[in-house]
């Protein structure tokens, strides 16, 4: 018997697609077998999943027609024979110990879904660049939960990868993906069905799961994505209506979820379709607030801020999202040119840009940073190192140099005086790089 069904949806990912079986492959749990659904790509996926499937019996290629995410995946768990599946994107990967790790607490424990912490990750090059993301709150971890009477972990982190669900849980309780053709965030209406029904759930303070940033095709580009969150929701929202328990939490929760969402995803639809998203917000929100699905002790004060702002000035909401935009596109644009960054100032200013790059993601980027004082070097500035400017001027003419003081300071002026008497052409005032929120604070 199997112990573990690895599913992989698969859909145009050749660039990606060997790394990620190969991890598959690479468990050090030998009992399992890797599901793979080819949705009708059209480039080499198909041939790289028949070439390996030949080298590994553990390999399942099921060949289909174009029919969307939702579909593929529900095939894929209609196939597993595993005691336990895991879901595992194409252009990701895993670590070795996942299966044998999570297998393991789901026996002790008797586990219906066990989640872990994961790791986002971009590449710079040949190199891996990772950071460790937690999936929830520390005093989630180590204990089974019941999500019936604790709804706790509908705040953890909104993901159907990087857990272990029991078969027979999923299929006991009709657990499905939706499968609207050409629809997208179709693994949301799974994740909340998971949790509607769970009685035993674990957190894990560990990561096994290699989570990809740099997947050009992952981000939001065509008007059909407008809507296709708040169809998703539509769908939970029949879900809620069949559950036999708490509908009144759940639909709370739902509104929660579709409406921030949507809120925050104002910044990265295109300009021609903010009008158009802005008029669907507001119908999701009469539509939640007529069904009585506010709670505001649950909403938090950001939550209220973006709202108030919203149903009241949206005029000035769609100001300040455009000038986001526009500055946002100048910031990433120049960014986007470097893979080396030099910071020269170790002060506030520099703190405040490390923050910026880290939230904004950039953090795959080779970051250095240079004082003019020798006094300084050997320190660390929220995990970079301080060196002396000089040794970074092998770097001048292919990274970008970005001052980090206050314009006004003399300091300032010397620091720019320095950089023209050292002929470095590529700079950048700290300032320029950081882009305010359209939200209020």
């Amino acid at each position: 018997m199997k112990k573990v069904s690895i599913i992989v949806p698969v859909y145009n990912v050749e660039q990606y697609l060997e790394q990620c079986l190969e991890s598959a492959l690479n468990q050090t749990m030998q009992e399992i077998e890797i599901i793979c659904i080819n949705d009708g790509s059209t480039d080499g996926s198909l041939q790289i999943l028949e070439t390996m499937a030949q080298k590994d019996r553990r390999i399942r290629v099921v060949d289909k027609p174009n029919s969307g995410y939702g579909n593929t995946m529900n095939i894929g768990i209609d196939l597993a024979v595993g005691k336990y599946l895991i879901f595992l994107e194409s252009d990701d990967f895993i670590l070795p110990q996942l299966c044998d790790t999570l297998y393991e607490l789901c026996e002790r424990y008797h586990l219906e879904i066990i989640k872990t912490d994961y790791y986002e990750f971009k590449t710079l090059g040949d190199q891996i660049c990772a950071r460790y993301m937690k999936a929830s709150g520390s005093d989630t971890y180590h204990h089974v939960i019941d999500c019936q009477e604790n709804r706790v972990l509908f705040r953890s982190a909104m993901y159907t990868w990087s857990c272990m669900y029991n078969r027979e849980f999923i299929i006991k309780n009709g657990i499905r993906h939706q499968e609207t053709p050409g629809a997208s965030y179709q693994d949301n209406g799974f994740w909340f069905q998971t949790l509607m029904y769970c009685r035993r759930m674990y957190l894990l303070d560990q990561a096994f799961y290699m989570y990809r940033q740099d997947n050009p095709n992952s981000s939001i580009h065509s008007k059909g994505k407008v809507h296709a969150f708040s169809e998703e929701y539509a769908f939970i929202r029949k879900k809620i209506e069949e559950y036999p328990g708490d509908q009144k939490t759940l639909f709370q929760i739902c509104a929660f979820f579709n409406i921030n969402h949507n809120l925050n995803s104002l910044a990265r639809v295109d300009k021609a379709y903010t009008d158009e998203l802005i008029e669907l917000i507001l119908q999701d929100f009469l539509l939640y607030r007529d069904i009585g699905a506010w709670n505001p002790k649950e909403l938090g004060l950001d939550f209220i801020k973006k709202m108030t702002l919203f149903l009241y000035s949206p005029q000035e909401l769609k100001t300040r999202l455009w000038s986001y935009m526009d500055q946002n596109s100048v910031r990433n644009d120049v960014l986007e040119r470097y893979d080396t960054y030099i910071l020269y100032g170790a002060g506030v200013y520099a703190q405040e840009l490390l923050a910026e790059l880290e939230e904004r993601k950039f953090w795959n980027k080779n970051i250095l940073c240079g004082v003019t004082s020798p006094q300084r070097s050997g320190e660390k500035i929220c995990g970079v190192e301080i060196q002396p400017i000089q040794d970074l001027l092998q770097y001048k003419d292919s990274a970008l140099v970005i001052v980090c003081a206050r314009k006004e300071s003399e300091n300032y002026t010397q620091m720019c005086a320095n950089l023209d008497e050292w002929g470095v052409r590529h700079r950048i005032h700290s300032k320029e790089l950081i882009v305010k929120d359209f939200w209020p604070v």
